[in-house]
């Protein structure tokens, strides 16, 4: 049965019933103003609801109009600008004064308990604003890599996924306004996130176990994309349109995003088209020994459009959001060698048709995805409890990958996801959350590069977060307990001797489960104003993913034979069932953060180290797929009875030099250092400074494969009253420290420029800006690819855009 979204009906009943049968504090309208020191208006600047997912920002004349408690704590911050904290006692006219200088809070809506990022135990990074504008990337990856202690896995710009303190994969949670993103990202580095950053509000960066509320596979990080797509504040109507073209791919991009709110209404809907090229990169040679100024097969087609609508009344707010993605893009790397093929009748509705231009590039993806959600919030239903609130997404994605007009791999993943969570009173001095989590998910793969098999997960947790001060002590505590089930189909425990009998093969059904538990303890001291230092101890257990533990093929993108935990593989190359017992991956983690977050200099300083207990990672096994000759002839026909003719075609003499590669279980040990400074030089100038580093071993010796080099980079803006400009420059040190047959990478140095100009035409607030990104055309290999040798960062290229407010 596939999930459905109305399991969650009698919470939503509950919720809806609820809004009529409780008598709660009266909210009121509150309308002020923001100023800087010398009585302008602050544009932009966010005021926000403490307590609640509530908060707007201020226009260009500095005003706000917000719903709140009669007695709410508003918080009101900006970039550059010290916040402060207004408690309304049925005042509804403010007028705020900032004072330039200090780092602005953000409320991190991942954090769980409404904290700001500068009050959290774990370090977390916001990219919002004007900077966010900025540094938007076609993809998730590449644009938060500038980020301390974030780097890039980089399948080329079309596909890129965040890398935290050298983890990704399973050990990242991408989500969406807090839930899964639902896509198959996790599983090859060639997948998209399919979550864009155009028309996003902030992204969210926790490094750091983040388990507690996300799941235990979510040792390394959190990467939460934050939108509007279920409003849950009333705004006045507002709308932006953002169109940018940039010349290193011929990108045309186009993204509107419309808010608005009557009586006890609000909607919000946002889309976007984006279309590129090939990109151009420096002039390299490619693995063919072929002089190149074009990185082949990435090009890029993807567009989406997003509703919500929600009911926000005093009690609370009812919403429901839908959304859908449309995405075509060339996969960088693919070395298939197919012969034309005559008749593609069958697959019309997913041939190339609208990419003749890329009929020579054999490979790429059409990526479809629905997702449809559902939360509500109750405040102060009845004594004891703040807030009942719940969130709920169902999601049906759909990724082809298409080689000459025909479909040579299908992914699809069906998945149903729900939080549940009471936020309750103080008890004791301790204010908290508790709550229930449930996920479930239909994964299902067909095709030449189906090298995981059809898997339904179901995921069942509990979880509690607590915090209470202690004078300049804010003690922060969580626990969560997982139960996760698998059930794959179609597995075989094959022999590939050529002697063997066929016959022997067979195809099972097998289960596993996991309990995974976790645990963290922080602590925050404000030991002088201005100032704070954090300590975060965890020990977080993860249960391995399908992927780890199944997968049983070739897969192309990263031209390697995978095989999982459930198998045994000898020397002579035969492939059995695995009689050990698999083992949950722990994390024992440490965390050290100092900040400085007032006055003209300030800094963050993080240290980190994580005891991995059971690391699973991928050893090089010594033999190649050439050493499973009769496997590789007879492999997959269950999954190709379609497509018979094409897969006699297709030559296997790339795919039997591809490395098997075994997953393995061993200690590991990760430690690094991350460290950020900003120096406001004069009222209009700022210096920025960052630098990370991550060493990643086996505690057997060797190091772990493709861990991302020394970071460092430097930055300086200037903002005027109607410009602003910024220059940026990041060097990434060469790394030397790699796994066995691993490659080191060469040094490269990374320069952008941008300008921006802000004008009015009439009723329009119009921001015109250029990019320059490498300018002097640096050719740099991203280590931590898969394809590092074969895909080059994009070279020089120019954007030039406008965005309009009205």
């Amino acid at each position: 049965m596939r999930p459905s979204l109305f399991q969650l009906t009698p919470v939503a009943m509950l919720v809806v019933s609820a809004f009529s049968a409780q008598v709660v504090a009266q909210s009121i309208t509150v309308n002020g103003v923001v100023l800087d020191n010398d009585g302008k208006a602050i544009e932009q600047a966010r005021v926000h609801v403490h307590g609640r997912q509530q908060y707007v920002y201020a226009d260009e004349n500095g005003r706000f109009t917000i719903q709140a408690p009669a007695d709410a704590e508003l918080h009101i911050s900006a970039k550059g600008y010290g916040d402060q904290f207004v408690t309304l006692s049925n005042n509804n006219e403010l007028k705020v004064q900032l004072q330039s200088g200090g780092v602005e809070r953000i409320v991190v809506s991942a954090s769980g308990l409404h904290q700001y990022d500068l009050e959290m135990a774990n370090p977390v990074s916001v990219l919002s604003g004007e900077e966010l504008s900025r540094k938007i990337a076609p993809t998730i990856g590449e644009t938060l890599k500038s980020m301390p202690g974030v780097h890039s896995n980089y399948y080329g710009p079309v596909a890129s996924s965040p890398i935290l303190r050298g983890l990704d994969g399973p050990r990242v949670r991408i989500l969406s306004n807090g839930l899964d993103s639902a896509d198959v990202s996790r599983i090859g580095p060639d997948h998209a996130i399919s979550a864009d950053a155009i028309t996003t509000e902030q992204i969210e960066v926790l490094r750091g176990p983040a388990t507690l509320l996300y799941g235990s596979g979510a040792v390394g990080g959190v990467v939460n994309v934050v939108d509007n797509r279920l409003p849950r504040q009333l705004r006045p109507a507002s709308t932006q349109i953002e169109t940018r073209y940039s010349s290193g791919a011929d990108e045309k991009t186009a993204a509107l995003t419309h808010d608005g709110g009557q009586e006890q209404m609000a909607w919000h809907v946002d889309g976007f088209k984006r279309k590129t090229d090939n990109y151009d990169v420096p002039n390299f040679t490619n693995d063919e020994g072929e002089s190149t100024d074009q990185l082949a097969n990435s090009w890029l087609d993807n567009s989406a459009v997003n509703g919500g609508l929600s009911w926000i009344t005093d009690k609370g707010l009812l919403g429901f959001s839908i959304g859908h993605i449309d995405s075509e893009y060339g996969i960088p790397g693919h070395h298939h060698h197919h012969e034309e093929h005559d008749d593609h009748d069958e697959h019309d509705d997913h041939g190339d048709e609208n990419h003749d231009e890329h009929a020579e590039e054999a490979v790429f993806a059409k990526v479809k995805q629905d997702r449809y959600g559902l939360a509500g919030e109750l405040y102060k239903p009845f004594n004891g409890i703040e807030t009942l609130s719940f969130s709920s997404a169902l999601t049906r994605y759909q990724h082809h990958e298409i080689e000459d007009g025909a479909i040579g791999t299908t992914f699809k993943n069906d998945s149903f996801e729900s939080r549940f969570t009471a936020e309750h009173e103080t008890i004791a001095g301790w204010h908290g959350v508790f709550g229930y989590h449930l996920q479930q998910s239909d994964y299902q793969a067909v095709g030449e590069e189906a090298f995981t098999p059809d898997t339904k997960t179901d995921s069942h947790a509990l979880f509690v977060l607590e915090e209470r001060s202690f004078g300049d002590f804010t003690a922060q505590l969580g626990a969560r307990i997982e139960h996760v089930d698998y059930k794959a189909s179609g597995i075989e425990f094959e022999h590939h001797h050529e002697e063997e009998d066929a016959d022997e093969h067979h195809a099972d059904e097998v289960k596993h489960d996991f309990t995974a538990s976790s645990l963290s303890a922080g602590l925050v001291w404000n030991f002088q104003p201005g100032y704070n230092a954090a300590l975060s101890v965890s020990r977080s257990e993860r249960a391995p993913s399908a992927a780890e533990l199944y997968s049983n093929g070739a897969h192309i993108a990263t031209r390697t034979y995978e095989l999982g935990l459930a198998y045994s593989l000898d020397q002579d190359g035969e492939i059995s069932e695995s009689d050990v017992n698999f083992k949950k991956e722990v994390a024992n983690n440490i965390d050290l953060t100092l900040r400085k977050y007032e006055g003209d200099f300030t800094f963050t300083y993080n240290l980190f180290y994580n005891k991995v207990h059971n690391y699973l990672y991928m050893r090089d096994s010594g033999l190649t797929m050439a050493d499973l000759h009769s496997h590789a002839e007879e492999d997959h026909d269950h999954d190709h009875d379609d497509h018979e003719e094409h897969d006699e075609e297709h030559s296997h003499a790339e795919d039997e030099a591809f490395s098997i590669f075994h997953y393995q279980q061993q200690d590991a040990t990760l430690y690094g250092a991350e460290f950020a400074m900003a120096y406001q030089l004069t009222a209009e100038q700022q210096l920025e400074f960052f630098i990370d580093s991550v060493r990643a071993k086996l505690d057997n010796g060797g190091d772990l494969p493709r861990i991302p080099p020394v970071k460092v980079g430097t930055g300086y803006s200037y903002s005027a009253e109607d410009w602003s400009a910024n220059i940026d420059w990041t060097h990434y040190m060469k790394q030397n420290r790699v796994a066995a047959d691993e490659s080191a990478t060469d040094s490269y140095q990374i320069l952008d420029l941008s300008f921006s100009y802000y004008f009015n035409l009439n009723d329009l607030d119009l921001t015109a800006f250029v990019k320059a990104n490498n300018l002097t055309d640096e050719l740099g290999f991203v280590h931590s690819s898969f394809i590092k040798e074969d895909a080059p960062l994009p070279g020089r290229s120019f954007t030039l855009g406008v965005k309009a407010r009205f």
